[in-house]
């Protein structure tokens, strides 16, 4: 596995002063060590190092960026350094231990319906994802991959947490709310309603059922430019991180489950998770979501830059 440097070959660009910048205008108490570097803004950021995406990323050093090292006054914690980097003191020392503990990642929806708002929300909570996709494809990094994020209980050690941009799945009785999030178009099909420039729609046009849980529910699809950054962020997850495999967990018919799995079979899985595979009060990513889709389009970006 290769990754290409840049022509500055991660050259420090008086990172001490722009650090202590960052730290007096965010008032956080601590921010990474992240090198300075000519950058194509499709990185994401592991242990201090950029690694390509090859779709757009905005990190929390960016302007426009949601910094979940940022808590406002009175808030609490959102996240911590992952146990297993007690004692590592280099990058790339940290980030081998990550490949040999990072194996999973963990698909949830905001229920919000926009990454600006799922952003105050987490800072609020004390909640934490790495990735934030909202609904034009726009991938936020709010956190260093080293961290600890608290978005999926038992998961949170070995996994990475991505919030999707999207209002969510609800019971048949309750689609009168679907309707305060979408609307019908002049294709025939329904289209967001979003403060955000352009128009958005569901990749499929028709609301989908399905159980999740047990749950019957309904919910529209995601957009076509949500599933696009995904595959390219779960290909570059797996680029990074090599166990984490692109597949979602599956039955004995080679089927993927929309219930929590059982102990052991969590214990055992490494790739593609849905929050609902892990809590069994949970059922995001909602029967909407395309798992074969992004796990071919994710294997394809894989294969292609091999």
């Amino acid at each position: 596995m290769v990754f290409r440097r840049s022509r500055h070959d991660y050259q420090l660009v008086g990172w001490g002063v722009l650090c202590a910048l960052l730290l007096f205008l965010t008032g956080c108490r601590s921010l990474p060590d992240v090198r300075v570097e000519e950058r194509r803004g499709e990185e994401i950021v592991v242990a201090g190092r950029f690694f390509p995406a090859g779709t757009r990323v905005v990190t929390w050093l960016d302007a426009g960026g949601y910094n979940l090292y940022e808590r406002p006054p009175g808030a609490p914690e959102n996240h911590e350094p992952r146990r297993a980097l007690a004692g590592v003191t280099s990058r790339r020392g940290e980030w081998k231990r990550l490949q040999a503990v990072v194996d999973q990642v963990v698909l949830h929806y905001d229920n919000t319906g926009s990454s600006a708002t799922t952003f105050g929300v987490l800072q609020r909570r004390g909640l934490s994802a790495h990735f934030l996709v909202d609904v034009d494809g726009t991938i936020y990094q709010t956190l260093d991959l080293r961290e600890r994020g608290w978005h999926a209980t038992i998961a949170n050690e070995r996994s990475i947490g991505i919030e999707i941009a999207q209002i969510g799945a609800f019971p048949p009785a309750e689609a009168v709310t679907l309707t305060r999030w979408y609307e019908p178009d002049q294709t025939g099909g329904v289209r967001l309603k979003t403060t955000r420039p352009g128009s958005y729609r569901p990749l499929r046009p028709e609301l989908i059922h399905g159980q999740i849980q047990g749950r019957d529910l309904i919910q529209y699809d995601f957009t076509p430019e949500q599933y696009t950054a995904l595959a390219h962020l779960a290909a570059a997850l797996n680029r990074v991180f090599p166990k984490i495999h692109l597949d979602a967990p599956r039955d004995a018919k080679g089927q993927i489950p929309a219930r929590k799995l059982d102990e052991k079979t969590f214990a055992a899985f490494t790739g593609l998770l849905g929050h609902y595979h892990i809590q069994e009060n949970k059922i995001d990513p909602g029967p909407a979501f395309q798992w074969e889709k992004l796990i071919r389009d994710a294997r394809s970006l894989r294969n292609a830059n091999d």
